[in-house]
């Protein structure tokens, strides 16, 4: 059997393996923490999200991630947009490049065996109304809670929060603009 089969049974393991490590499907990396800043300026919203992943496995792992901006009629496709790996002070180590679809461009990583990785996203979108929102729905598809979540959002001086499905802690900001912060452990 092995004389004429090996080859064959050894080529569709090294394809199967191949599979699951480059397609980024199946990974052994966690999304344990994330922080978000949101400013809100007139006709501008930028957000700023670092995101940290580990991979737990002793093997090296692929990680698709996908970027969907909240786009509509009257907030279009984010008008510049960056994404980098960045060290723990934020300082870049490498920019990286997405792909895909405008309204939600991905990016594939290479974790190594243990390696952790905080990854930054930055964007710019315009606004044609004076409302806009963020989604919290970044832990859904990992199907776990982060470890730590800490979110901020700056209002512009005249612009007030609506609502938010959280309970938030309001400080003065700068140039009579207005700060709401909340910060979770097991955020799911």
């Amino acid at each position: 059997f092995w004389d004429c089969w090996g080859d064959v049974t050894g080529a569709c393991l090294l394809a199967a393996l191949a599979f699951y490590f480059l397609s980024g499907r199946f990974t052994s990396v966690r999304f344990d923490r994330e922080r978000i800043e949101v400013e809100v300026t007139p006709g501008v919203i930028h957000v700023q999200g670092l995101y940290h992943y580990q991979n737990d496995s002793r093997l090296p792992a692929v990680l698709t991630l996908t970027t969907p901006f909240p786009v509509d009629q009257d907030h279009p496709v984010p008008d510049t947009y960056t994404l980098a790996e960045v060290d723990g002070d934020r300082h870049i180590v490498r920019d990286l490049e997405l792909r895909g679809r405008q309204e939600a461009p991905s990016v594939r990583l290479l974790l190594l065996a243990r390696e952790a990785k905080w990854i930054q996203l930055d964007y710019w979108q315009t606004t044609r109304s004076h409302d806009g929102r963020y989604l919290l729905t970044t832990t859904r598809p990992w199907h776990r809670p982060i470890a730590t979540a800490t979110f901020r959002l700056l209002l512009a001086a005249d612009y007030i929060l609506a609502n938010s499905n959280y309970p938030l802690i309001e400080i003065p900001g700068p140039h009579g603009s207005t700060v709401f912060t909340f910060f979770r452990t097991n955020f799911f």
